[in-house]
C-alpha cells in the first residue's frame, strides 16, 4: 500500500459527495449548500436562510469483489522517476437520494432537472486524481408538496466506484535481458 495517498486513504462515497457537491455548487449558482447526510431540523427553522439546498443521502450501498488484483486500473507517473499502480479490489454501488429544499416551487423544479440533467448526462464524473463514479438514474424523481415554506425534490441514482489498492514503485528506464533469446540454427 502507498503510505500518506490521499486516494487510498479517503472513503469513496466522501470522494463521490465532496466532488458532487464542488460540481452542483458550480452549477447551480443559487444553491447555498450541498453536503452530505439529511439535514438538521434546525436548517428548517429560517428557510431564506439555508435554502436553496441539496443533501446527499446515501440509501443503500453495496460492493462486489472483482476478479483478481493482477488487473491494473491505473498508473500514475510522478516527475521523479517513481510512479503509483492502482488495482481495483472492489466496486461499489451506492443508492443516493438527492433532495432539494427550496422556498419557492419553481426553484425546486429549476433546480431539480438542472441537477437531474447534469447527472444523467455524466457518463464518468471524476472523484480524485484517479478515480471514477458513474450516475444512473433510477426512476425516483418525486416532488412532495409544500408545507411550513419550504419545497422539496427527490431524485435518485445509483453511484457506481471503486476501491482501490496501490503500490508505489519507480519507472523502469531499461530491459536488460537474462537469457540469449537470438534464433539458433543447426546443421
Amino acid at each position: 500500500m502507498i503510505p500518506n495517498d490521499p486516494i487510498l486513504t479517503v472513503d469513496p462515497w466522501d470522494d463521490v459527495c465532496t466532488t458532487l457537491s464542488t460540481q452542483l455548487m458550480s452549477l447551480v449558482p443559487t444553491l447555498k449548500y450541498a453536503p452530505q447526510g439529511w439535514p438538521d431540523p434546525k436548517w428548517f427553522e429560517d428557510t431564506g436562510v439555508n435554502f436553496p439546498s441539496v443533501f446527499f443521502v446515501k440509501v443503500s450501498e453495496k460492493g462486489t469483489n472483482t476478479t483478481g488484483r493482477a488487473k491494473v486500473f491505473k498508473t500514475v507517473t510522478n516527475s521523479d522517476g517513481t510512479g503509483a499502480v492502482y488495482f481495483e479490489t472492489k466496486k461499489m454501488k451506492y443508492l443516493l437520494q438527492l433532495s432539494v429544499f427550496t422556498t419557492c416551487p419553481q426553484q425546486r423544479l429549476d433546480i431539480g432537472w438542472a441537477i437531474k440533467q447534469y447527472l444523467i448526462n455524466q457518463i464518468q464524473l471524476p472523484i480524485n486524481a484517479v478515480n471514477t463514479a458513474r450516475f444512473d438514474f433510477k426512476g425516483g424523481d418525486r416532488i412532495l408538496e409544500g408545507r411550513d415554506n419550504f419545497y422539496r425534490r427527490d431524485i435518485t441514482f445509483e453511484v457506481i466506484t471503486r476501491v482501490l489498492d496501490g503500490v508505489q514503485g519507480y519507472k523502469v528506464t531499461s530491459i536488460t535481458p537474462t537469457y540469449d533469446i537470438s534464433p539458433t540454427t543447426t546443421t
